[in-house]
C-alpha cells in the first residue's frame, strides 16, 4: 500500500475502522496500518476479517486487530471496544464506514429493509462513537478534572455521508436519510467531544469503485461517471488516502465539524 503521509505518521496510535472486509473500509484499514497504525477490523465475517489481517501482514508495522461484530448490535460494540482497549490501551480514531443498501422505490420498500440500512449506517456509527466516549474518552476528560484534554494525543472520528445525502437518489430513501442523519451527527458530535480533544468529521463521497456500486452494472457505472466534473468512478483507495489526510493532526488539526465532499464535482457546496 503506498503511503501518502510521511513514515510512521500514525506508529504508536490504535484505529478502528469498520466495514474493513471490503470495498472503502478495507483500504481504509490498508492506508492507516501503511502508516503506523494499529488498525482494528470490524465486519461481520471473521474469515474475512483474518484474510484481511494477513493481507495487511507484508507492510503493517503492527499486526491488526481481527475483533468481528455486527455494528447494530449494541453489546457486539461494547464489546469491540474493551477488547482494543485491552490489546492496546488507547484508541486515537474511529472510521465509521460500515454500510449496507437494500434499494427499492417508496412505495415498494419494506420497513424490514428501510430499518436495517438505517441501523448498519446511522445506529452503527452512534454505537461506536459512543463507545468510544464511554470506555475511553470520557474517563480520561474526568481524570483530567473535567478539564479539556491538551495532552497532544491524536483523537479522531471520521464518519461516512455520501453525495446522495444532498441530491437524494431514488430508491434509497433509508441510504439517503441515514447518510444525512450522520452528518448531523458529526456536527453535534465534534461539540460535545471538544473537551475529550476529538476531531470529528465526515467526508461525503460520490461513487466509488466498490462491490455495492457494481450491483448497478458497467452502463450504470459510466452514467454515473458522467455526473461527476472529473468524468470518472473514485477508486477505494482514493477515499482511503483523503481519511488518512483527515486523521492526521499535522494537516487537518484545525479542522473540526466539516464535511468533506470527495465527489469529484458531482455536487458543489
Amino acid at each position: 500500500m503506498e503511503r501518502v503521509l510521511r513514515e510512521g505518521a500514525f506508529t504508536g496510535e490504535t484505529h478502528i475502522v469498520t466495514g474493513a472486509g471490503q470495498g472503502i473500509g478495507n483500504r481504509v484499514a490498508a492506508a492507516l496500518a501503511a502508516h503506523g497504525a494499529c488498525v482494528a477490523l470490524v465486519d461481520l465475517d471473521e474469515g474475512r476479517l483474518r484474510e484481511v489481517q494477513s493481507e495487511l501482514a507484508g507492510f503493517a508495522a503492527t499486526e491488526p486487530l481481527v475483533v468481528p461484530a455486527n455494528v447494530t448490535d449494541e453489546e457486539d460494540v461494547k464489546g469491540v471496544v474493551a477488547a482494543v482497549l485491552e490489546a492496546t490501551g488507547c484508541i486515537n480514531g474511529v472510521v465509521n464506514v460500515a454500510g449496507i443498501t437494500r434499494d427499492a422505490r417508496i412505495a415498494k420498500k419494506s420497513y424490514d429493509d428501510f430499518k436495517a440500512v438505517v441501523a448498519v449506517h446511522l445506529h452503527g456509527t452512534f454505537l461506536f462513537t459512543r463507545e468510544a466516549a464511554a470506555q475511553h474518552w470520557h474517563p480520561l476528560f474526568k481524570a483530567n478534572g473535567n478539564q479539556p484534554l491538551d495532552d497532544g494525543v491524536n483523537r479522531y472520528i471520521v464518519n461516512f455521508s455520501s453525495v446522495s445525502a444532498r441530491d437524494g437518489n431514488i430508491g434509497q430513501v433509508d441510504y439517503t436519510a441515514a447518510k444525512g442523519a450522520i452528518e448531523a451527527v458529526t456536527r453535534t458530535t465534534a461539540r460535545e467531544f471538544a473537551g475529550y480533544g476529538v476531531r470529528v468529521n465526515a467526508i461525503a463521497p460520490g461513487p466509488v469503485r466498490t462491490p455495492m456500486l457494481a450491483a448497478i452494472g458497467d452502463e450504470g457505472m459510466a452514467a454515473m461517471a458522467r455526473t461527476t466534473l472529473v468524468g470518472r468512478i473514485a477508486e477505494p483507495e482514493e477515499m482511503a488516502n483523503t481519511i488518512c489526510a483527515i486523521a492526521d493532526p499535522k494537516l487537518f488539526g484545525y479542522t473540526t465539524g466539516q464535511i468533506f465532499h470527495a465527489n469529484g464535482g458531482m455536487y458543489r457546496a
